[in-house]
């Protein structure tokens, strides 16, 4: 009766590890989606990464189960075997760390005087990307909103780009029927540290409002709010939406650009 019940034991835990198993190859599958579409950054990299880990893991727990044993027969070995559950709840929490930072800045509401700061993302040719195009429209949405508003968009022209992300966000904006006088193309900034620095000088310049309210995707806000706080402006955020398959992945780029500023690197 034992043998059978710890049979059905094994059985369950068989079935559990494979559903697992799944779950991470559907996400390894999501981190990889972008890449069909010419998106390859640290953000998918260490998420196909982890994923694949995970998949080992799941699907190979008996191997797992045998090499822990092995492990803890030496006093280093259970060193190592207790330290990885430490260190993989301890970055859990990092990560829901983070994932407040984040959240807490995308209701932080722009003052109603506030100059509209849209930062720039990849233009393909001459069209948006689909995320530059999701800024333009929460941009649109805002000055349409708040007919005084002043906005300036923020984007260089990269090597592969046949204009700036300024002018493509500027074209678009007209378009969409905002005034080209409320409109200013700041064309130089290359990172969000340059689109923030450039933007303040015309700000000086124009004697626009301090106050400022940034344009950007939902898990940018808390970074690009932090370099905008640091250069002395007082911002809120519009947060603007991203396809799910694209989220995954930025938002992963995104924790490690975070962590980057924590650690004095960016």
């Amino acid at each position: 009766m034992d043998n059978k019940e710890n049979k059905t034991k094994r059985r369950g835990l068989d079935a559990m590890f494979i559903v697992l198993g799944c779950v991470f190859a559907l996400l390894f599958a999501v981190f990889a989606l972008p890449m069909l579409g010419y998106v390859l950054n640290i953000g998918n990299i260490l998420g196909m990464l982890f994923c694949a880990l995970m998949m080992f893991v799941t699907f190979g727990h008996r191997l797992v189960g045998r090499a822990v044993s092995a492990l803890w027969g030496s006093a280093a070995g259970k060193v190592v075997v207790c330290a990885v559950p430490v260190l993989f709840v301890l970055g859990l929490i990092y990560v829901i760390f983070l994932t407040g930072l984040i959240a807490g800045t995308n209701r932080t509401k722009p003052d109603p005087e506030a100059t509209v700061i849209v930062l720039g993302c990849q233009v393909r040719g001459d069209h948006p990307s689909l995320m530059l195009w999701q800024r333009i429209n929460a941009a649109a949405e805002y000055l349409d909103e708040h007919p005084d508003a002043v906005c300036i968009v923020s984007g260089g022209k990269g090597d592969d780009e046949q204009i700036s992300e300024a002018q493509c966000m500027f074209d678009h904006l007209t378009a969409k029927g905002i005034a080209p006088e409320r409109i200013i193309m700041e064309d130089r900034s290359t990172n969000t540290v340059e689109n923030i620095a450039y933007s303040k000088e015309i700000i000086e310049r124009e004697g626009l409002s301090e106050k400022t309210a940034i344009v950007t995707d939902i898990f940018h806000g808390y970074r690009a709010s932090r370099i905008a706080a640091d250069a002395g402006l007082e911002c809120g955020s519009i947060p603007a939406p991203v396809s799910w398959y694209l989220l995954p992945t930025f938002y992963v780029r995104e924790l490690v650009a975070i962590t980057a500023v924590f650690l004095g690197l960016a």
